[in-house]
């Protein structure tokens, strides 16, 4: 088993230089606070690092500092490309998306990079699923999606067959996304990917139909962010079950978890902090349920009070804001969805063998009562070895 890690996009690191201090003063001084052999990090790699790791200089030098560090890039996380912690992201998390070239330029330059910061047998990436509802129809064809991806199996087959080594590609479905939720991935697999991707892939394979097929199946599956399916207020357990079913594995599993509130029409402190948790950086979809089982959304957290009017009797209201795992949230009225995170975490490592790590990237818009980052982030990774060791029991 891969250590487990933390995901770095906390870090507003976009040069190779940025990168290798923080895995220095960050990562490193992490792992020995935990006093642990090795510890993991979700890589982020965005666009300017890509180019820059294109030298091999730069990309030896990022082994260099994992190796002397005792750090573990065994998975990347490639999905924002762009600059993650800039005072505005929004919608641009979600650009370049799968029907933009940019995209599988990258995210195919991430193959070989991969391979060379990790001696692990598998690795993963995970990336943008799909694209962005909003941005339209035409960012979310599925074919055009599909084959993209399909063109990207293709490269990963070919490094497989070159070195014996398997890097799977792992959408993330997310909030409001091409890929939201587990009805979507099984349309999307049965459908687009077993139509338009394996016939690009095929093509790229030099018509090779049955190596696209098992490409597609070797090189593909999910990154399951179980904040991420609390906002889908999905039974987790029976959702990783159809997956599972369906034989498209989970590869990857970022736990992090939700802020929500009970009862709001009642709860007048919770909303209220809810509420203040509005900021301008990142998106935080928001989604409620009514005890009936009706679930409405909004694309951030500025349009709750519509959401509420939207859904008069909801029982429950959360939020897209990852918040730590280890503590309820320290505001009035605040809960957490940790105990469904958990009950996902159990599920993937109950049927899959995915790669896993934390994934708080909000420290620096939580607040004074979030803490030190570097302090969060090693009581994060501790809980998370005793809930995995655990959930393995």
């Amino acid at each position: 088993m891969e250590p487990l890690g933390y995901s770095t996009n906390l870090h507003p690191a976009e040069s190779v230089a940025d990168l290798c201090a923080t895995l220095t003063d960050f990562a490193g001084t992490a792992r020995q606070r935990l006093g642990w052999e090795r510890l993991g990090v979700d890589l982020r790699l965005g666009s300017q690092a890509i180019q820059e790791c294109a030298a091999p200089e730069a990309l030896a030098q990022v082994r260099e500092t994992l190796d002397r560090q005792h750090l573990s890039a065994h998975t990347l996380n490639g999905f924002p490309l762009g600059h993650f912690q800039a005072a505005v992201v929004k919608q641009s998390a979600y650009t370049p998306d799968w029907t933009d070239p940019a995209r599988l330029g990258d995210t195919i330059r991430l193959i070989n990079i991969a391979l060379a910061l990790s001696d692990a047998p598998v690795v993963t990436i995970s990336t943008v699923p799909g694209s962005y509802r909003p941005f339209g129809a035409g960012h979310n064809d599925p074919a055009r999606i599909a084959a993209a991806l399909g063109q990207w199996c293709a490269a990963a087959a070919r490094a497989h067959r070159d070195g014996n080594r398997t890097v799977i590609l792992a959408l993330e479905p997310e909030p409001w996304c091409f890929l939201e939720n587990t009805a979507d991935v099984l349309a999307f697999w049965r459908g687009a990917l077993a139509e338009a991707g394996v016939a690009a892939c095929a093509e790229a394979l030099d018509g090779d139909r049955a190596a696209a097929i098992q490409a597609v199946r070797r090189h593909l599956g999910i990154c399951w962010d179980t904040c991420h399916f609390s906002l889908a207020f999905a039974d987790q357990a029976v959702a990783v079950a159809q997956l599972r079913d369906a034989q498209i594995p989970i590869a990857k599993v970022q736990v992090s978890a939700a802020p929500e509130v009970h009862h709001p029409r009642t709860d007048i402190d919770g909303i209220a902090a809810l509420r203040a948790l509005a900021e301008p950086r990142f998106l935080h979809q928001t989604a409620a349920r009514s005890a009936a089982g009706s679930v409405v959304k909004v694309e951030d957290l500025d349009q709750l009070d519509a959401l509420l009017a939207r859904l008069p009797h909801a029982q429950t209201v959360r939020s897209h804001f990852h918040v730590p795992i280890f503590r309820e949230p320290q505001e009035s009225g605040l809960s957490s969805t940790i105990a469904d995170s958990l009950a996902g975490l159990r599920a993937c490592l109950h049927q899959h063998n995915p790669h896993v790590a934390v994934e708080t990237y909000t420290w620096s818009i939580l607040g004074p009562s979030a803490g030190d980052p570097l302090a969060g982030t090693v009581r994060e990774l501790a809980f998370l070895r005793g809930a995995v060791d655990g959930l393995r029991c």
